[in-house]
């Protein structure tokens, strides 16, 4: 057993204590027997962009590769309205939302796909990859954050890795909006984006990451009918090839803050995050992670109308403010999720060294030094890197 933190789990954490024992992985792992939801659509964009920027494919003929992108989108739009039926059965009325979605994500993402080999100034390093991070102690040097089962993990995923003309690195974030941009207040203050920074650098250790690029896809944007927009060619990325290589130190780094690029259906946000910055982040992060995993930790709800209609424990809940056992809502529509599933040998997905990180070449400017956690051993070798 080990102490975790992950980062989805942070917001529920902050925002209600009760959704947050009740769903947490590390505390009750409960979820609804019945799903809340039919299908998820950004997760399908995300699975089809995951094979587009696949780094064995990206040399690929662009046409091959769109075609294997357009079926990972319609897998997995099938298997999350198959996956809800076997559970909780289809309305007529959902399936035919479900498909007006599966027609507008095709053509967001078919425009998308015609649009970004001109504008991908980037080689993908990693998809989908997860990360897992020993937290460091604030204030003490080399040792590790510790919890009542040891040493404090923070894991999470980043949806890709790139590398830039300059070899600086970059963790992309791609998300789907509808009715308008995120607000670059909320961008430069994404606690998510800057804890993936802050973490990818302790998990791959000797690897500075630049900042963050926000890849908005805009679903209320209007899009040109299929076949008007052919692929481009890419000239964004001529020269790019073959940097896909780790640990390179970059020759430069952009001076601007913020960088913001697209067009009406797609925007770029480019954000440097800087040391002070990633710094702040870890003790967070750290200060987080003390009170997730304290067994003294009181535990309370926090209604609000911003928070209660889209929470899955309503019922529970208020059997627990009236007094009420919940214990026979939980066993009635209820159940443990079960321990986390590695998708492994997915396509477009990869997850891998799952320990503290991995060591830099010695010739690296990081050194190899490995940090310690104040009840564990350190390891004799963390192993190399890929």
């Amino acid at each position: 057993m080990e102490d975790v933190v992950r980062e989805d789990e942070r917001p529920s954490f902050k925002r209600c204590r009760r959704q947050w024992d009740l769903g947490s992985r590390s505390r009750q792992n409960l979820e609804p027997l019945r799903p809340r939801q039919v299908y998820d659509l950004e997760r399908a964009v995300h699975d089809a962009m995951a094979l587009w920027y696949f780094p064995g494919m990206w040399e690929w003929d662009r046409s091959l590769v769109l075609r294997f992108a357009m079926e990972g989108f319609e897998k997995s739009m099938r298997k999350q309205l198959d996956s809800y039926a076997a559970r909780a059965g289809v309305a007529p009325e959902q399936e035919i939302a479900w498909e007006a979605d599966r027609e507008r994500g095709r053509r967001l993402l078919e425009h998308y796909f015609s649009w970004a080999p001109g504008a991908d100034a980037f080689t993908p390093v990693r998809v989908d990859t997860d990360f897992d991070a020993n937290i460091p102690e604030p204030g003490t040097p080399g040792f590790d954050l510790v919890g009542p089962r040891g040493a404090i993990h923070y894991k999470g995923r980043v949806d890709l890795l790139v590398v830039d003309a300059y070899d600086a690195y970059w963790i992309v974030d791609h998300r789907l909006v509808d009715g308008g941009w995120e607000e670059l207040d909320q961008l430069l203050l994404d606690e998510r984006g800057v804890g993936a920074c802050w973490a990818w650098e302790i998990f791959y250790y000797g690897m500075q990451i630049a900042g963050t690029i926000y890849n908005e896809l805009r679903l209320d944007a209007a899009v040109p009918p299929p076949g008007e927009s052919p692929v481009a060619s890419g000239p964004a990325a001529e020269g790019l090839s073959g940097r896909r290589r780790l640990y390179m130190q970059a020759a430069q780094l952009p001076d601007e803050r913020v960088s913001v690029s697209g067009t009406d259906a797609f925007r770029r946000t480019r954000i440097t995050r800087s040391r002070a910055e990633l710094a702040a982040c870890g003790v967070q992060i750290a200060t987080e992670a003390r009170d997730m995993t304290s067994p003294t930790l009181p535990i309370y709800p926090h209604p609000s109308p911003a928070h209660c209609p889209g929470c899955a424990y309503q019922e529970p809940c208020r059997a627990m403010n009236q007094g009420m056992d919940p214990a026979p809502i939980l066993a009635r529509d209820y159940a443990d999720r079960g321990a986390e599933e590695v998708e492994e040998g997915r396509l477009g997905a990869v997850t891998w060294s799952m320990n503290r990180g991995a060591r830099p070449p010695s010739n690296f400017g990081g050194g190899t030094s490995a940090r310690r956690s104040r009840s564990v051993t350190p390891p004799a070798s963390l192993g190399e890197p890929e």
